[in-house]
């Protein structure tokens, strides 16, 4: 069971930019962070593993490109071997769905930043969720 006060990472893994949000350490609000270039797995891995020492963060929410059905995409197997890099931060991999063409919608310019806002979305939904498992008792 996660700690009430460890900051988490989320992470919308793309193929050119991959975007980073952070908690605060209640896990009650995500923020956008940056926005890194997705290179060769093992280094991105490396400048989030840095990120997370950095900011103290404990544990990962990572964006899974599930089809719009809910089935597996090609995408998903990406995220799953990205997430071996991760080791050994706790990755939870979250239904992303829509997360960027939501943040395309709440945004009139198109600049980088909408990746980590897209993290954000996915990071914002996943502590929404673990707040209602913990108020509710089944975490």
């Amino acid at each position: 069971m996660l700690n009430q006060t460890e900051t988490c990472l989320g992470i919308d893994l793309g193929k050119k930019l991959t975007g980073i949000a952070i908690s605060n350490p209640e896990n009650t609000l995500a923020v956008p962070l940056e926005v890194l270039s997705t290179s060769a797995y093992s280094r991105l891995a490396k400048k989030i593993i840095e990120i997370l020492k950095g900011y103290s963060a404990s544990w990962v929410v990572l964006g899974l490109p599930l089809n719009l059905d809910g089935s597996w995409s090609k995408g998903c197997d990406l995220v799953v071997e990205f997430a071996s890099f991760l080791t050994p931060y706790p990755v939870c991999l979250w239904d992303e769905r829509l997360s960027t063409l939501s943040v395309q919608h709440l945004t009139i310019s198109k600049s980088k930043k909408i990746d980590a806002q897209a993290a954000t979305v996915i990071l914002q939904h996943a502590l929404d969720r673990l707040s209602y498992l913990r108020k509710e008792k089944y975490y």
